[in-house]
């Protein structure tokens, strides 16, 4: 739900919910259910909070997660918000959360592995302009098990992303955990579903479904 001038979305809390169910399955996910928390329609004030927890409060061990799934919206400058549910058109600075306030928890938080997943409009925005801490280079190994950031986002900078009419889960979410539950996006059939190989696959499900996606 949201504010004046942006419209209702069904599928987010599906998303969610369907992210959850994967998460905690421990023949997929792995993850405590205590580990988990999914917010519907949550204040800017909660959201804000809990992604500050989320980040602030995990050891260097841990494998962070941040899943978010609604309206995205840029401003003049590509600069990416992530709406609650108070969002409106007219006040999408003050009442969403901006990328940066993800990125500077994500540069600040001592867990070595992290994974950021945005299914929105314009979620390539996220990374532009990232600035790093000091001059070294992290580049992305082939297994989590290894230390690393990943974003994984649904669209380019750009664009929008979709809720399909036919479908209960949106177009990047469906085939990403389509993926994972099916075992499909394993290539190389080594039992290991890469983050790699799960984006390749959602990527080319959805650009089956949308040619000109990004």
């Amino acid at each position: 739900e949201y504010g004046e001038g942006l419209d209702a979305l069904s599928a987010p809390p599906k998303d969610v919910a369907a992210f959850k169910r994967v998460l905690e399955d421990p023949n997929l996910g792995g993850f405590d259910p205590a580990n988990v928390t999914a917010l519907i329609n949550p204040s800017l004030a909660e959201m804000r909070e809990k992604i500050e927890d989320l980040f602030s409060q995990s050891s260097k061990c841990d494998l962070v997660l941040l899943y978010f799934s609604g309206h995205g919206i840029t401003d003049n400058n590509n600069r990416l918000y992530l709406t609650t549910h108070n969002t409106s058109k007219e006040r999408f600075r003050s009442r969403s959360v901006p990328a940066s306030f993800i990125q500077d928890l994500s540069d600040d938080t001592y867990a070595k592995r992290q994974v950021i997943i945005l299914d929105c409009c314009y979620s390539g925005a996220f990374a532009e302009g990232w600035q790093r801490k000091g001059d070294v280079k992290v580049e992305l190994e082939r297994e989590l098990g290894k230390e690393g950031r990943v974003v994984l986002t649904s669209s380019s900078s750009t664009q929008v992303s979709f809720q399909q009419e036919d479908a209960d889960l949106s177009l990047y979410t469906q085939y990403f955990l389509e993926g994972i539950e099916t075992g499909a996006a394993d290539e190389n059939q080594d039992g290991i579903v890469t983050v790699r190989e799960l984006h390749s696959y959602a990527k080319q499900k959805v650009q089956k479904v949308k040619p000109n996606m990004k």
